[in-house]
């Protein structure tokens, strides 16, 4: 894995930087849509400020991660991921509603949204080092090509997810071959890591901006 924290390798392409300076002209209007700003309005001493703070804090933290993922990732793979996650759960949501699995991913309490913000995390890191990382130079290492690694790979991962549903299994491969195209592409796993962990971590981010 390569970290470039001192951005030595050079500048980053256009789309990147027109990209961060599109988020960065938004940020006073994602204060005044999250109503982040509310707290210079409440009290100190009022039992509401802490509510109010909690959001500035979260709404300010949040765009901040976000910020620096566009910086070192680039955009791409969270375009990507963001368009199949959209898309499927538009698509195959109403067709899951019912399901207990699928229900059980919704976060119904704060402890349950944090515990769900460290299961992302996690896999964020885990399963790119395991798949991108590990397997896919495993496969390499046994097939002696890359594209026929990286098919098998991505159809580990896959069925990795089965439990999930069936229905979600195309979503996943694709995601999957997002994060795969990613990290050859790179030549790094950080950018997938943090797609990865990002996107899934949104199930939560969404809890905590709704109930906050």
């Amino acid at each position: 894995m390569r970290f470039d924290w001192r951005l030595r390798s050079g500048i980053a392409g256009p789309a990147n930087f027109v990209a961060m300076l599109a988020v960065l002209s938004v940020f006073p209007l994602i204060l005044r849509w999250t109503g982040a700003l509310s707290v210079a309005n409440v009290s100190p001493e009022s039992p509401e400020h802490s509510q109010a703070f909690l959001k500035f804090c979260f709404v300010l933290t949040g765009f901040l991660w976000l910020i620096f993922c566009i910086a070192l990732v680039g955009i791409a793979a969270f375009v990507g991921m963001a368009v199949i996650g959209n898309l499927s759960n538009s698509i195959l949501g109403p067709l899951q509603h019912d399901r207990a699995v699928f229900q059980s991913m919704i976060a119904k309490s704060g402890v349950e949204a944090l515990a769900f913000l460290v299961l992302a995390i996690s896999a964020g890191f885990v399963e790119e080092f395991v798949f991108r990382g590990y397997i896919q130079r495993q496969c390499h290492a046994l097939c002696g090509n890359t594209a026929l690694a990286a098919f098998l790979q991505i159809a580990i991962f896959t069925q990795g997810h089965f439990y999930q549903g069936w229905l979600r299994l195309v979503p996943v491969m694709l995601i999957g071959l997002v994060l795969t195209i990613t990290a050859l592409w790179r030549k790094s796993l950080v950018p997938g890591m943090i797609a990865h962990g990002f996107g899934d971590g949104l199930v939560s981010f969404m809890f905590f901006f709704k109930h906050l």
